[in-house]
C-alpha cells in the first residue's frame, strides 16, 4: 500500500462531490466588483466578502426561484498534473466540476425550497434568477475514481469562492452581486481526505452559503 502525503498551505474547504471543497471570507481588492457597476451599490453584509446591490427593488415581488445552470471553474494555480503518479486525466477534472455544479444547484434548490420559495424550472412573473457559480476551486486532495490502494493525508481540503448573483429572471436586470471565499476546516494532525470527506466538507459550505442567501432575502422582502 502506497501512502502519500500532501501538506498544501492553501487555506481550505469543502471538495466536489467525486472529489471537491469549500471555503470562508477574504477577497482581493482586484476580485471585487468596482463601485457602481451596473447601477448597483456596496453594503456590508456579516460574514460575506463582498455584496452589491441595486437600490429600489421591490423583493417582496419574488416569491419564486430559478436556479441557473452553475459553472465551475478552478484556481489559476491549481494544476491536475499535480496529483498522483501521472496527474489527473481530462475525464476526472470534468467529473469534479460537473458533480460540484450538480451539488451546488442541489442544495441551493433545497434549501430555498425549505425556507417557503417554490423553485421553477424557467423564467417567469415573481421569479428570482439565482446563480451561484463557483470559482478559484483548490482540490488539496482529488479522489479519482481508480482500482489503488493510494491514501492522501491533508491538513485541509481546500478551498472555493461562491461568485452569486441575482437577477430579474424576464428582463435578465442585475438585481444584487455578491463574492465569497470559504476554506476548509483546518485539521490539528495530518488527516486522510477521500470522496466521502470531500463531499461532507463542500454540503457543509454550500450549505451555510444557501442559509445566508435564503436569511437575506427573507430580511429584504419583509423590507425595512
Amino acid at each position: 500500500m502506497r501512502i502519500s502525503a500532501m501538506l498544501r498551505r492553501r487555506g481550505a474547504i469543502p471538495a466536489v462531490l467525486c472529489m471537491l471543497l469549500a471555503a470562508s471570507p477574504v477577497v482581493a481588492a482586484d476580485e471585487a466588483p468596482a463601485a457602481g457597476e451596473e447601477g448597483l451599490v456596496r453594503v456590508d453584509v456579516k460574514n460575506v466578502d463582498v455584496v452589491y446591490r441595486r437600490p429600489g427593488v421591490k423583493w417582496a415581488g419574488y416569491t419564486k426561484v430559478f436556479i441557473a445552470p452553475v459553472s465551475v471553474s478552478f484556481s489559476r494555480s491549481w494544476d491536475p498534473h499535480d496529483y498522483g503518479a501521472f496527474g489527473l486525466r481530462a475525464t476526472d477534472v470534468d467529473r469534479m466540476r460537473s458533480d460540484l455544479a450538480a451539488l451546488v444547484h442541489g442544495t441551493f434548490a433545497k434549501v430555498l425550497g425549505e425556507g417557503g420559495y417554490q423553485v421553477v424550472e424557467a423564467a417567469g412573473e415573481g421569479v428570482l434568477q439565482v446563480e451561484p457559480d463557483i470559482v478559484n476551486l483548490y482540490v488539496n486532495a482529488p479522489d479519482p475514481l481508480e482500482p489503488g490502494r493510494s491514501r492522501t493525508y491533508v491538513l485541509n481540503t481546500g478551498e472555493m469562492t461562491l461568485a452569486l448573483e441575482l437577477r430579474d429572471s424576464v428582463t435578465g436586470t442585475l438585481l444584487a452581486r455578491a463574492r465569497d471565499r470559504r476554506r476548509g476546516t483546518e485539521y490539528p494532525w495530518l488527516t486522510i481526505a477521500n470522496r466521502v470527506v470531500n463531499r461532507a466538507e463542500a454540503e457543509r459550505a454550500l450549505t451555510g452559503w444557501a442559509k445566508q442567501l435564503r436569511r437575506n432575502l427573507d430580511a429584504a422582502r419583509a423590507g425595512p
